[in-house]
């Protein structure tokens, strides 16, 4: 009798286990990342959309493009909206990147979100340099975490090593320089 009620325990529990993980994903799935009904018309609209601006870089940042694509595109959308209207977060596309995302286009909006964000946690800051690194950091995370479905390039992995060497300022600091020549 107790070999019965034990086996009704345990499996009491995987039941238990089972509805909790699965209780859990379908609320990771219905969870909505980018707001929803939102209106982009004044500087006050922007500010209020800054938490939900930085949830959404965050989010995209910690989770594979395959991982629930329809959320990942409504967050795209109210980040591109945010970034192209906002009056106080300008983001600079230098010749470099358009050649680091030349062969996964995508990455540029990752770079993008990187560059905000910097802009979004230091507001007033205008040094070119800082916003850049965190643009490709964003961008490089984003091109090791989705290497599987991106075409592998030899420009993001040279990246890759100069930021492992703590050279990466070096790289771009002629980078920056070429648009003052010019």
């Amino acid at each position: 009798m107790k070999i019965g009620i034990t086996s009704v325990k345990i499996n009491s529990l995987k039941f238990c286990l089972l509805f909790m993980l699965l209780a859990g994903s379908s609320r990771v799935y219905a969870q909505d990342i980018a707001p929803r009904n939102y209106s982009l018309n004044s500087t006050s609209d922007f500010r209020q959309y800054e938490s939900d601006v930085l949830k959404c870089i965050n989010w995209l940042a910690e989770h594979p493009r395959t991982f629930n694509p329809e959320e990942r595109r409504k967050a795209e959308d109210f980040l591109v909206k945010w970034i192209y209207g906002s009056p106080y977060v300008n983001i600079i596309i230098e010749p470099y990147i358009m050649k680091l995302s030349s062969k996964n286009a995508d990455l540029l909006l990752s770079f993008m979100f990187g560059y905000a964000q910097y802009q979004l946690e230091h507001l007033g800051d205008k040094n070119l340099v800082p916003a850049n690194i965190a643009g490709i950091a964003h961008l490089v995370k984003d091109y090791q975490l989705n290497l599987n479905n991106l075409e592998k390039d030899p420009l993001i992995e040279k990246v890759v090593i100069l930021e492992k060497e703590g050279k990466l300022t070096d790289w771009l600091l002629p980078q920056l320089e070429q648009k003052k020549l010019n």
